[in-house]
C-alpha cells in the first residue's frame, strides 16, 4: 500500500513530462521551427513517455481498488486521465493511418479534378506538388492501385453535389449556390484565397489543430446540363503522405454545408 501513492506520481510526472515533449513537436512544426517530419519522430517521445505514465496510472489505480484505499488520488487521476489521452489520440490517429489508403489528395471529381490557382504561390516550396494525385499509384490493401481508386474504395461516398433548379432560372440557380459555397466556407472557417464567380472557382486553406499542417481546397460551382448545377471540391495537403482522413473529412464538411446540413 506504501507504494500507491509512488505509482500516482510516476503517472502524473509521466504526463506531464510527455505532454510537454508533445507539445513542443506540435508547437515546433506549426512555427515552421522544423519540418513536420521532424516534429513526428520529435513526438515519439512524448507518446512513450506517455505510455509509461499510463502503466504507472493503471497499477496506481489497481492498487486502489485492491486496497480499498483513495490515497493519492487526486494526482493518480490526473495521471492516469491525461496520459489515456497523450497515448490514446495518437494511437487513434496511427490506426488510421493504417486502415486508410496511404494519400493526401481528395477530390469529388476523380476524372477532372478542380485545379488550384491562386494557390500556385501560396504552395511554393511545400514538399507535395500542386498536381492532382488521381493518376499516382499508391498501396492499399495488398493492391497496388491509383490514388483516386483508392479514394474511391476507401470513401465511396465522396461524390460531386447536382441539383436542379425546377422553375428557377439556370444563371440564377447557379449564383445562389456559389454564393452559398463561399458563405458555407466562411462558416468553417476557412482562409479564402480567392473567388471568382465568373469562373465559379473558390479556393481556400484549412490548417490542422496539433501540427498546422495546411490542406488547399479548391471549389468549382458550375452548370450542370440545361437546368442544374454542379458542386465540386479538392482538398489536398501540402506536406505528408497519409492525411488519415483528414482532408476527406474537409471535403464531407463543406459538401453537408452546401446541401443545407
Amino acid at each position: 500500500m506504501r507504494y500507491q501513492p509512488i505509482f500516482a506520481k510516476a503517472a502524473l510526472g509521466c504526463f506531464l513530462l510527455g505532454f510537454a515533449v508533445a507539445l513542443a513537436a506540435c508547437l515546433g512544426t506549426r512555427l515552421d521551427f522544423w519540418t513536420y517530419a521532424l516534429g513526428i519522430k520529435i513526438l515519439v517521445p512524448g507518446v512513450a513517455i506517455g505510455a509509461a505514465g499510463l502503466v504507472c496510472g493503471v497499477i496506481w489505480i489497481w492498487r486502489a481498488l485492491a486496497a480499498n484505499n483513495s490515497l493519492g488520488w487526486r494526482i493518480g487521476t490526473v495521471g492516469l486521465a491525461g496520459s489515456l489521452l497523450l497515448v490514446g489520440i495518437p494511437a487513434d490517429h496511427l490506426w488510421l493511418a493504417y486502415s486508410l489508403p496511404p494519400i493526401h489528395d481528395i477530390s469529388s471529381d476523380i476524372g477532372d479534378a478542380p485545379q488550384f490557382h491562386t494557390l500556385l504561390a501560396w504552395r511554393k516550396g511545400a514538399p507535395n506538388p500542386a498536381r492532382y494525385d488521381g493518376p499516382v499509384i499508391v498501396t492499399y490493401g495488398g493492391d497496388r492501385v491509383t490514388t483516386a481508386l483508392a479514394q474511391k474504395y476507401a470513401y465511396p461516398d465522396i461524390k460531386p453535389l447536382e441539383l436542379l433548379a425546377g422553375r428557377m432560372p439556370q444563371k440564377e440557380f447557379i449564383a445562389k449556390y456559389f454564393w452559398r459555397a463561399l458563405n458555407a466556407v466562411n462558416a468553417l472557417d476557412w482562409q479564402v484565397a480567392s473567388f471568382d464567380f465568373k469562373t465559379g472557382r473558390i479556393e481556400a486553406t484549412d490548417t490542422s489543430f496539433w501540427f498546422g499542417i495546411v490542406s488547399d481546397i479548391a471549389i468549382r460551382v458550375r452548370p450542370a446540363g440545361a437546368i442544374g448545377v454542379r458542386i465540386d471540391i479538392r482538398s489536398k495537403s501540402r506536406v505528408g503522405e497519409a492525411d488519415m482522413g483528414r482532408n476527406a473529412a474537409i471535403v464531407r464538411e463543406f459538401l453537408q454545408k452546401e446541401r443545407g446540413g
